[in-house]
C-alpha cells in the first residue's frame, strides 16, 4: 500500500507540474515579444556578404508579420528558419524564443573556397560542401580563382570535378606560400589541372588532385636547387605529373587552354593601358607646347632687339643729318668777323644749350653704348632656338644685324680732331675782343636784335 500512495503521489504531482507548466506556456504565449529579435551572424567581422538587415528582411518584413504585436504562440518559428535558409549564402538558420520573450535568430554563413569561372563567361563561388553560391550586388569574396571550368551538373562527373576543385583550393589556402605563389587554377579540355605562379614565367602541370603534397613538395624542392640558381625565367613548363620527378622544358613552348573568361576581364588591363598612353601623351603634348612657348618667347625677345637695334640706328642716322645739316648751314653763313665776332658777343647772352641739342648727344650716346649690346642680344637670340630663326629670317644678311656703312653711326671725334676745335675756338675769342674795341657801337643796336633770337641759336653762334 505505503508503494502504490507513493506512486499515485508522484503521478498526482507530475501531472500538476505539467499541467502549470502548460498554463504558464498558455499564458506566456498570448503576449506578443518585448523587443525585436536579436540576430547573430558567424564571422560578422571577417565576411559581409550577408548582413542583419537583409536576415530581418527574410525572416520578418518580406513575410509581412508585425512582430511586436503577435502573440508569441502564433509565430512561425520553423517558418521564419526555412526563410532565412533560402538565401543561397545561408548555410544554417536556428530561430528560438527565450523565457523573457525575446526571438533569436543565429546563422551560420557559407564561406567560399573557390572562384569559379565558366567557358562562357558565367561566375559564381564553391564552398567546401559543393554548395554553389552566384555573384554578390554588395560583397566580393576574394579566394582562389579557377577557370576555363566545364558547365558542372549533379551527375557524378560534375559533383567528381566540384570535389577536385575543392580539394585543391583547400590544399592551398592551408599552406601560407602556395596561396600567395599561385594565382589561378586552370583547367584543360582533359580535365587536368594547371597553375600560373606568381613569380615566374613558368606553368606548373599539376594533373589530377592524387598526391597532392608530393606534387608541390616537388615543385618547391626545384625551386630551392634549381630556380635560385639559374633564374626564375629558364624554363617555359613544370610538369609533376609523374611519380618522383619534375620535367622542365625550356625550348618546348607549352599552350595553355584559352581563357574566354580571363579575356573577356582584360578591360581592366585595357583601361590601365589606356589611361598610361593618355598621361605619356599629355605628358608630350605638354613638353611641345613648353618647348614651343619657349622658342616663341625668344623669338619675341630676338624681334623685340632687333626693333631696338632699328631704332638706335635710326636715330644714329638722324643725328648724323642734323651734324650734317650744321656743317652745311656754316659754309653757306661765311659771316665776316665783324659780324662773327657780334654774334659771339651776344652768344654770351644766350642760355646755354638748348633741348634740341641735349636731345641729339642723348641720341648719340644711347646709340654709342645700346647699339653693341642689341647686335649681342639679336645674335645670342638668333643662335638660341630654331625658332627663333624661322621667325627672324635672315638674321646674319638683315641689314639691321650687319649695319651699312652708309646707315651706320658715326665713330666720335678723335682726341686729335678735338685740340684743334679747342684752338679754333682760342683764335675765334681773341678775333673777338679785337673786333669789340673797333664796333661797340654797331654791338649794342645788334646786341637788342640778337638777345630776342638768341634763344633759337646753336651753342657755337650759327
Amino acid at each position: 500500500m505505503r508503494k502504490i500512495l507513493q506512486l499515485l503521489l508522484t503521478i498526482v504531482g507530475a501531472t500538476g507540474c505539467v499541467i502549470a507548466m502548460v498554463s504558464a506556456s498558455t499564458v506566456e504565449g498570448e503576449k506578443p515579444l518585448r523587443k525585436l529579435p536579436v540576430v547573430g551572424i558567424s564571422n560578422d567581422r571577417k565576411y559581409h556578404s550577408l548582413e542583419q538587415k537583409k536576415i530581418m528582411d527574410l525572416a520578418i518584413y518580406k513575410r509581412n508579420i508585425d512582430i511586436l504585436h503577435t502573440p508569441v504562440s502564433k509565430l512561425d518559428v520553423r517558418g521564419i528558419e526555412r526563410a532565412i535558409e533560402t538565401d543561397p549564402w545561408v548555410q544554417n538558420a536556428q530561430v528560438y524564443i527565450d523565457i523573457e520573450r525575446v526571438m533569436h535568430i543565429e546563422v551560420t554563413r557559407r564561406v567560399p573556397v573557390a572562384r569559379l569561372f565558366r567557358a562562357d563567361g558565367v561566375s559564381y563561388y564553391i564552398d567546401s560542401t559543393l554548395h554553389t553560391m552566384p555573384l554578390s550586388d554588395d560583397y566580393t569574396y576574394y579566394t582562389n580563382v579557377v577557370t576555363n571550368v566545364p558547365q558542372l551538373g549533379n551527375d557524378s562527373a560534375g559533383i567528381g570535378m566540384k570535389k577536385q576543385i575543392v580539394r585543391l583550393a583547400r590544399f592551398i589556402n592551408t599552406d601560407s606560400f602556395w596561396s600567395a605563389q599561385v594565382s589561378q587554377i586552370a583547367i584543360d579540355s582533359a580535365g587536368m589541372f594547371e597553375l600560373t605562379p606568381v613569380i615566374g614565367e613558368q606553368k606548373i602541370l599539376l594533373g589530377d588532385t592524387s598526391r597532392l603534397s608530393e606534387k608541390f613538395a616537388n615543385v618547391m624542392a626545384f625551386y630551392k636547387n634549381v630556380l635560385n640558381r639559374i633564374g626564375w625565367d629558364k624554363y617555359q613548363t613544370l610538369d609533376v605529373r609523374f611519380q618522383d620527378q619534375v620535367i622542365a622544358s625550356p625550348s618546348l613552348p607549352y599552350k595553355g587552354p584559352v581563357d574566354k573568361a580571363i579575356s573577356k576581364m582584360n578591360w581592366i588591363t585595357s583601361i590601365e593601358v589606356t589611361e598610361a598612353q593618355k598621361r605619356h601623351e599629355d605628358s608630350v603634348r605638354a613638353e611641345v607646347n613648353h618647348q614651343a612657348a619657349v622658342a616663341a618667347a625668344k623669338a619675341a625677345a630676338a624681334e623685340r632687339a632687333q626693333k631696338k637695334y632699328e631704332e638706335a640706328v635710326a636715330a644714329a642716322k638722324a643725328a648724323r643729318d642734323r651734324e650734317l645739316e650744321k656743317k652745311k648751314s656754316a659754309k653757306q653763313s661765311a659771316p665776316v668777323k665783324a659780324g662773327a665776332s657780334a654774334v659771339g658777343s651776344s652768344v654770351k647772352n644766350v642760355r646755354k644749350p638748348t633741348q634740341q641739342n641735349a636731345v641729339d648727344r642723348n641720341a648719340k650716346k644711347a646709340v654709342k653704348h645700346v647699339a653693341p649690346e642689341l647686335k649681342k642680344d639679336v645674335k645670342k637670340a638668333a643662335k638660341s632656338s630654331s625658332a627663333a630663326k624661322k621667325s627672324v629670317k635672315g638674321n646674319s644678311a638683315h641689314p639691321a644685324a650687319k649695319p651699312h656703312s652708309k646707315t651706320a653711326p658715326k665713330k666720335p671725334a678723335s682726341k686729335a680732331g678735338k685740340r684743334g676745335d679747342k684752338g679754333k675756338e682760342a683764335t675765334k675769342k681773341k678775333d673777338k675782343s679785337k673786333v669789340k674795341k673797333e664796333n661797340k657801337k654797331e654791338n649794342k643796336k645788334e646786341n637788342k636784335k640778337d638777345n630776342k633770337a638768341g634763344k633759337y641759336l646753336y651753342p657755337s653762334g650759327h
